[in-house]
């Protein structure tokens, strides 16, 4: 009977180690840093063509790959976690130049151009019309971000209109993605602490 219950204490002993041997070769696969160039295969499939190498450099404590890419948009600065590949900022850089609306030509000019027609931002139905919606900018973030839709306002950045949409992830991190209201590029994402 001594014998059994020592066989059944061993056979379970056993299995308890395969399990935690288990749980710690799992563990370590979650851990284990990704590399340049799985990073940047990951980035350009997103982004756009790596303009320069992604490196390793830490920011905010955490380990972070940065680098450029380059698509028919522009050129931006974009940094992803280490560990998870997730994309933690991106920037735009250089826009490349996009072509103007037709009543631009023809529009009278700003102070600022010598004309005598106040600078001002342009109306959200004005942007809408030869633009993107706020509910399209709202996909376009959402896609971008995993979360919930918190809000949306159009914002002046370098003397352009700029879609600033909030969302909040699951771990209840607020996120603010600029959309270009022409195009639907994202401009940045900002991870808010």
């Amino acid at each position: 009977m001594k014998r059994n219950h020592a066989i059944g204490m061993i056979g379970l002993a056993l299995v308890a180690g395969a399990v935690f041997g288990v749980s710690q070769l799992a563990a370590g696969e979650q851990d284990k840093k990704r590399t340049s160039e799985e990073i940047t295969k990951s980035l350009e499939a997103r982004y756009g063509k790596a303009k320069t190498a992604f490196e390793l450099t830490t920011e905010d404590g955490r380990e972070v790959y940065a680098g450029t890419v380059e698509n028919q948009t522009g050129t931006y600065r974009v940094q992803a976690d280490a560990l998870t590949g997730q994309v933690t900022h991106i920037t735009l850089l250089s826009a490349k130049p996009r072509p103007q609306p037709a009543s631009a030509e023809t529009a009278p000019q700003t102070a600022e151009e010598g004309g005598s027609r106040p600078a001002s931002p342009a109306p959200t139905s004005e942007i809408a019309k030869s633009g993107i919606s706020l509910d399209r900018a709202r996909e376009i973030a959402l896609q971008q971000v995993a979360g919930t839709f918190d809000g949306i306002e159009v914002e002046q950045k370098d003397g352009m209109a700029v879609y600033e949409v909030e969302v909040v992830t699951a771990e209840n991190r607020e996120v603010k993605v600029a959309v270009d209201p022409l195009t639907g590029q994202v401009l940045s994402i900002m991870w808010e602490d």
